[in-house]
């Protein structure tokens, strides 16, 4: 899974994967109604019996985003290493800023105690990466499936595991935190974007690349 650069505007540069497709965290009503115009007038059958619940839920869901410092949104569609199926997964990257710096590794720690005091069960990795202390945490959930018009549910409900991988990555002055979010409904298909989303944290910046840097070519 290669990667394009993309800067973002508040003060944090991220490399996100190819086969993402960015979702508004800005004017997202004015888009979200052109989407719904534009599937009305040239969507399939099934897109637009299905448009009225997932725009509507995107509507809910990308505000909620927006004031959780959401710095990226991306739904991606990849093809499976295993056994070549399209499987999708959404992309999600925050960032946090606090009044004072600290150590890295001490706000590491903090968020550590954090999970352990809400009894977040997961898989939890504290590791070094080129651009300082990094920490992974992942699990699988089992959350309710959602009923989207034109999909069968059965009567009552189902749930449905939910695969998530969850990477923060302190500034080195430890005023900032970006946190880095991968879930997929593919759960056993989620091991194959451990790398992917490794490699994420490993090229978080928070100050402009130098010109002479490669990436200060890619970033234009």
């Amino acid at each position: 899974m290669e990667t394009t650069t993309e800067p973002e505007p508040a003060g944090v540069w991220l490399s996100v994967p190819d086969g993402y497709a960015a979702l508004p965290l800005g004017d997202i009503a004015e888009t979200i109604a052109a989407t719904g115009r534009l599937v009305a007038e040239l969507g399939t059958p099934e897109q637009r019996e299905a448009a009225p619940y997932v725009l509507g839920s995107l509507n809910m869901f990308l505000p909620a985003l927006a004031e959780r410092r959401a710095v990226y949104c991306g739904v991606g569609r990849h093809l499976s290493a295993i056994d070549g199926r399209l499987i999708t997964s959404s992309l999600v990257a925050t960032m946090l800023e606090f009044p004072s710096r600290r150590n890295p590794r001490l706000l590491l720690a903090e968020l550590l105690r954090g999970k352990v005091g809400a009894r977040e069960a997961g898989q939890t990795d504290l590791v070094d990466l080129p651009n300082g202390p990094a920490m992974f945490f992942e699990r699988t959930l089992t959350l309710p499936t959602p009923a989207i018009p034109g999909r069968h549910v059965p009567a009552g409900g189902t749930d449905s595991p939910v695969w998530q991988l969850e990477a923060s990555v302190p500034s080195p002055e430890g005023d900032k935190l970006v946190t880095i979010e991968l879930a997929t409904p593919f759960a056993e298909h989620g091991p194959q974007y451990r790398s992917m989303i490794v490699a994420m944290a490993a090229g978080v910046g928070f100050h402009p690349p130098a010109e002479d840097d490669p990436l200060s070519a890619l970033l234009g």
